[in-house]
């Protein structure tokens, strides 16, 4: 249910960022937007494969009430996960042309998607936080708060955004893009401190009780 509802607000905020970009700055920047989109989905592929993967020894090591396994697998994961990140970060904001040239070759809407892609993947590195946090409430059962923080930040913080940062600040497409990093921030450090602060202490609880 926690992944399903995460592919249907991802959906929504699509919807959401095409219809302001188009008020705001009409096709060239929906097309921006699916390449943008379009890198996204291919750097974070191997977030999801790792974090994914993951999961099942994760959920297993809690079951078998052996959390020291489930701790080394969640810091193994995240190390992993963090490393890649800071690689394709450094590639996005150095060399974006690489990135975006995959998918389209025309000269003004490259050189449109550039500052798009920066703005848009500007706090990257908190979107990790927010695939760790749910991947260890999904692994250790906890459905209710993968699916709270699913919503949380893409319904409740990003779709807000796309909207009051364009209209009310009067940011324009700059603002849509620039939604998203600030949804990562927020909602990203929520979700991983709440996942700090109710697993490791239960946990302790499972180690002492052993």
């Amino acid at each position: 249910t926690a992944g399903f509802i995460m592919q249907l607000t991802n959906s929504l905020v699509t919807i959401c960022c095409n219809h302001v970009l188009s008020m705001t700055g009409g096709d060239i920047y929906i097309s921006v937007m699916t390449i943008v989109s379009s890198v996204r989905q291919l750097v974070e592929t191997p977030i999801y494969a790792l974090t994914e993967g993951s999961s099942p020894i994760i959920s297993y090591n809690y079951g078998a009430k052996r959390p020291t396994r489930v701790k080394k697998a969640g810091s193994i994961m995240s190390l992993l996960v963090f490393a890649y990140t800071a690689v394709m970060w450094a590639v996005i904001i150095l060399i974006p042309h690489t990135l975006i040239q995959v998918f389209s070759s025309d000269a003004s809407l490259i050189s449109d998607s550039v500052p798009a892609l920066k703005q848009y993947f500007a706090a990257f590195i908190f979107m990790d936080l927010q695939y760790i946090g749910q991947t260890i409430f999904k692994s250790l059962n906890k459905k209710k708060q993968a699916i709270f923080f699913s919503l949380l930040r893409k319904v409740f913080i990003v779709v807000p955004l796309t909207y009051l940062m364009p209209f009310v600040l009067g940011m324009g497409t700059d603002g849509v893009f620039l939604a998203e990093p600030v949804s990562n921030v927020i909602g990203g450090s929520l979700c991983f401190i709440t996942m700090l602060c109710t697993v490791l202490p239960e946990l302790k609880r499972i180690q002492k009780n052993k």
